[in-house]
């Protein structure tokens, strides 16, 4: 993959802005020339490395491989490591990085293209100044495109006028000492308001940061702008997709059960402010890009009505009439309306529910009605899209004792961003991206059995475990996410498999248990009644009805009147036992009152 393949910087939207398309022949201010000359002269001297430190930012780079060289020099440099085009093609290709920055062969251009090691700090000037236009430039578009948006109030538009040139106002200018001290970035960057962005109130939980980890990670923040999806949503369809693309040859042992890179999601959300289809959208059109023949209609059917169906469609057949999927048995199938799929699989008879277990599990297929139906070692990933009301109306005492909806991840979206005058992704950063994941997967699918670094089975043994292993809440959020421990070592293992690696580390661990954390609290959301002990319930629902305030210890006497205090106890710490529920302290006239809270 060559170095002009390569994707965008999250942090900085570099060929498409908000509001009116620019001219086709129209490129931000840029100088690949000088960038080169940064990083080749950094790979000639450590004096230079020093230099071109003390002038710009590796972020500074147009161009996403040099940023992604800058810092794996800044790295190895400040590991005391010694950096030389071969010592660096070695520490990028251990990361995964080396094919997406154009391989060996481009770090030696790098260092042929420096005219002279004794200007690096002048060529980082360029860049530095370059960067900073750019960064005024997209200001100016997103206050364009704000001022132009009908929904818009003047004094909103305004106020923003004024925050963005406070903010540059406090921006260090061109000329000012580059080593100050910088504001520390926002802890949840894609979820954090930020100015000049319109981010509507989000009803649910918010994912923790870790899980826009790796490639993938990286992927969503690279498409983030120019969609309104939930990222959490896209991140989502991007590992249920990939895990479909992958195939069943990778794999995990849990105990002695075989796990293939299998996720299953429903993303929950409402209809008109839920982005459910456009987070598919915008995930499927990049992967599409990337690999066509996969994502046509012999691998992404639409449309479970039984298991019979499912089947037919993997079945074996060695016919020269044969479908595609019968051959190569990877499916993703995208349901846009689950809640048609779950009413059928509810149907006397339905051998529906049966054979989707079957198919979670990587397991041969079959019928009980035809004998001579069968699949043999299908690869059957599932995404579906459900309202939070169906949800709900769905999610049946008896469905949830057969198993069958526990195989899903449940994940709340919610529109993330408004962009009235949103295009979607560029054709060129689609192309940049898919580049990027054709290798990935190609690469991912040449693996076997996936397994541990040190730190992640640590991190697994000591913490995860213990965490998902807890079924002491029971109810049904405890039968919903009864496979949480198995499942975040598949989510994982997806997560490593697309860092070109086939070892989980730290990182991809710490990921997936984030993400199975946002599953279990997008159920608690959307389900309400959530421990199973109906007065703890109770206390649920009326902490929650509080709001910010808060129900305090004499609002929680009045409600469980007649309640002996060690019991009102009991309910509080079981309470507090669920994900979103606190005990904080409310400052009052006198003494501070303590108050039960949900956080979400």
């Amino acid at each position: 993959m060559t170095a002009e393949a390569m994707p965008p910087h999250g942090g900085l939207v570099r060929h498409h802005y908000g509001g009116p398309e620019p001219r086709a022949d129209w490129l931000p201010p840029q100088d690949l020339d000088a960038e080169q000359s940064v990083l080749g002269a950094m790979l000639l001297s450590a004096a230079a490395i020093d230099e071109v430190v003390e002038v710009m930012d590796p972020a500074d780079h147009y161009r996403p491989a040099h940023e992604t060289i800058h810092r794996a020099i800044r790295e190895m440099h400040d590991g005391a490591q010694p950096v030389d085009p071969v010592t660096l093609a070695h520490h990028l290709d251990e990361r995964g990085d080396l094919s997406r920055i154009g391989g060996a062969s481009y770090l030696h251009t790098l260092v042929q293209a420096v005219p002279t090691v004794a200007n690096a700090g002048y060529y980082a000037e360029i860049v530095r100044d370059k960067a900073e236009r750019r960064r005024l430039i997209e200001t100016g578009h997103r206050l364009a495109s704000l001022a132009a948006d009908p929904g818009m109030g003047t004094e909103d538009v305004r106020a923003a006028v004024l925050a963005e040139a406070r903010e540059l106002e406090a921006r260090p200018a061109a000329a000012e000492d580059p080593t100050a001290d910088k504001p520390a970035p926002p802890s949840n960057p894609l979820y954090d308001p930020l100015p000049g962005l319109r981010r509507p109130h989000r009803p649910g939980p918010t994912p923790h940061p870790d899980v826009f980890c790796g490639w993938i990670g990286e992927t969503v923040a690279q498409l983030d702008a120019t969609t309104e999806a939930d990222p959490i949503a896209v991140l989502v369809n991007l590992l249920s997709a990939a895990g479909a693309v992958i195939g069943r040859g990778p794999h995990l042992m849990v105990g002695n059960d075989r796990h293939p890179c299998l996720i299953w999601a429903l993303t929950i959300g409402p209809t008109s402010s839920g982005r459910k289809g456009s987070a598919t959208s915008t995930a499927r059109r990049v992967l599409a890009e990337a690999l066509p023949d996969f994502f046509g209609p012999d691998h992404t059917p639409r449309g479970l009505n039984s298991g019979e169906g499912l089947i037919e469609y993997v079945k074996d057949d060695q016919g020269e009439t044969a479908k595609p999927a019968s051959l190569d048995k990877r499916l993703w199938v995208v349901e846009s309306e689950y809640a048609v799929t779950m009413a059928r699989g509810r149907r006397e008879g339905s051998s529906l529910p049966g054979v989707l277990r079957q198919a979670w599990d990587g397991d041969s297929l079959g019928s009980m009605v035809r004998e001579s139906l069968k699949a043999t070692d299908p690869h059957i990933a599932i995404l579906g899209h459900i309202t939070p009301e169906e949800f709900r109306a769905k999610m049946q005492g008896s469905e949830m004792a057969g198993g069958t909806y526990n195989r899903f991840l449940p994940i709340f979206c919610h529109r993330n961003l408004v962009l009235p005058g949103a295009r979607g992704a560029s054709p060129e950063l689609v192309a940049n991206l898919a580049a990027g994941w054709r290798t990935v997967l190609a690469d991912a699918a040449r693996v076997e059995e996936v397994g541990f670094s040190p730190d992640a089975w640590a991190l697994y043994c000591d913490e995860v475990y213990p965490a998902l292993s807890d079924d002491s809440a029971g109810g049904v959020i405890a039968q919903f996410t009864a496979r949480a421990a198995p499942y975040v070592q598949r989510v994982a293992m997806v997560y490593a498999l697309c860092d070109h690696t086939d070892t989980i580390a730290e990182q991809h661990m710490r990921a997936a248990w984030h993400l199975l954390n946002y599953a279990r609290a997008s159920a608690l959301h959307l389900l309400g009644d959530v421990s199973g002990d109906p007065k703890v319930d109770k206390l649920a629902a009326a902490v929650r009805a509080a709001g910010a305030d808060g129900l305090t210890a004499d609002q929680v006497r009045k409600l469980f009147k007649n309640t002996l205090k060690a019991e009102r106890d009991r309910l509080i710490a079981a309470l507090l036992d669920l994900p979103g529920y606190i005990r904080t302290q409310r400052p009052s006239g006198g003494r501070p009152a303590t108050v039960l809270a949900y956080i979400g």
